[in-house]
C-alpha cells in the first residue's frame, strides 16, 4: 500500500501558496518521511520559480477565475480582501496518487512525528475535532460546533483517508453538499454564504454517522493546535516556533508564545510567508 501526502496550493494576489506548500512539504519529509505531492493550478509558475522543488508528483488543477472572496488578517489590526480558492479539495479521492493519503493545508506546519502512528493504522478516515488555541485564554466557539445549536465542527485542515468504497461515498457526499451549499447551510443553520470545507466535512461526517454520535471519523492523535490570523508568526527554527498571540479583549496587544515539537495550523498566512522569506529564528 502506497502512502503519501497531498498539499493544495492555489495562489492569489498576495499569498504565494506554492511557496508555503514547499515549506510545509519539507517539514513533512523531515518528520514523517513520506513523499509529498502538490495539487495546483499554477504548474508553470511552480516549475519556473522553484525548479529544485522536491514534490513527488504535480497534480494539475483546472485554472478558474471564479473564486470566493475572503478577508485575510495579518494580526488584529491589518487585513486584506483576497480571492480564496477552496473548492477542489472535494476531488481529492480521485486526485491522489496514493492508497493512503495525508491531506494538509499549506499553512499546517509539521514539527513532530505524531502523525506517523495514524499513517500506520487501517482506519478508513481520520480527522481532528478537538483543538487547542495557542492563546489558551481565548475560547473560539466557532471551532466547537458549526453553530451554537448544531453539529460538531471538524477541521478539514488535515486528515488521512484510505482509497476504498466507503471513502468514495464520503467524498461523493461532500461534493453533493458543495454543489447544493445554499440548501445545506440553511438546513444546518449556517449564517455565512461562503462555502467552507470545514463545514462540508462536518456535515458529511454527521450524515455518514447516521446523524447520531460520530461512528465514522476517527480522531487523529493529539489535538489540532492553531494560531489564528489575529496572531503573528515571528520566528521558527527546527521544531520550534514563536508567535505574537493576540491578548483576549485587548485589541492590538500581544503576548509572546513559543512552541516546541508541536504541529501548528498557522492561520496568518501573510506572516508565515514573511517568515519563509526572512527565515528568522527563535
Amino acid at each position: 500500500m502506497t502512502t503519501g501526502a497531498v498539499i493544495f496550493a492555489q495562489n492569489n494576489a498576495s499569498i504565494d501558496y506554492i511557496k508555503l506548500a514547499i515549506f510545509a512539504a519539507s517539514k513533512i519529509q523531515e518528520h514523517l518521511e513520506i513523499p509529498v505531492s502538490i495539487a495546483t493550478d499554477s504548474k508553470d509558475y511552480l516549475l519556473n520559480a522553484f525548479p529544485d522543488h522536491k514534490f513527488d508528483q504535480i497534480i494539475e488543477l483546472q485554472y478558474s477565475n471564479q473564486a470566493s472572496t475572503k478577508k485575510f488578517y495579518d494580526g488584529a489590526l491589518s487585513s486584506k480582501s483576497l480571492s480564496w480558492k477552496n473548492q477542489d479539495r472535494v476531488n481529492i479521492f480521485n486526485l491522489t496518487p496514493y492508497d493512503r493519503t495525508l491531506v494538509i493545508d499549506s499553512d499546517y506546519i509539521i514539527n513532530s512525528p505524531v502523525l506517523k502512528s495514524a499513517l500506520e493504522n487501517n482506519y478508513d478516515f481520520q480527522i481532528y475535532q478537538n483543538s487547542f488555541d495557542l492563546a489558551f485564554e481565548r475560547y473560539n466557539e466557532e471551532f466547537q460546533r458549526i453553530n451554537q445549536y448544531s453539529i460538531p465542527f471538524y477541521w478539514a485542515t488535515v486528515f488521512i483517508f484510505q482509497k476504498n468504497e466507503v471513502n468514495e461515498l464520503f467524498f461523493n457526499l461532500i461534493s453533493y453538499i458543495k454543489d447544493n451549499w445554499q440548501y445545506f447551510r440553511l438546513l444546518y443553520n449556517i449564517s455565512s454564504n461562503l462555502y467552507r470545507n470545514d463545514f462540508a466535512f462536518s456535515i458529511a461526517i454527521h450524515i455518514m454517522s447516521g446523524k447520531t454520535n460520530n461512528n465514522f471519523a476517527i480522531e487523529l492523535p493529539g489535538k489540532m493546535v492553531y494560531a489564528t490570523d489575529n496572531d503573528i508568526l515571528i520566528g521558527a527554527y527546527g521544531n520550534k516556533m514563536k508567535f505574537l498571540t493576540q491578548k483576549k479583549d485587548y485589541l492590538g496587544e500581544y503576548l509572546v508564545t513559543k512552541t516546541t515539537g508541536l504541529d501548528v495550523h498557522v492561520m496568518n498566512k501573510l506572516s508565515l510567508s514573511r517568515f519563509i522569506d526572512g527565515g528568522s529564528g527563535v
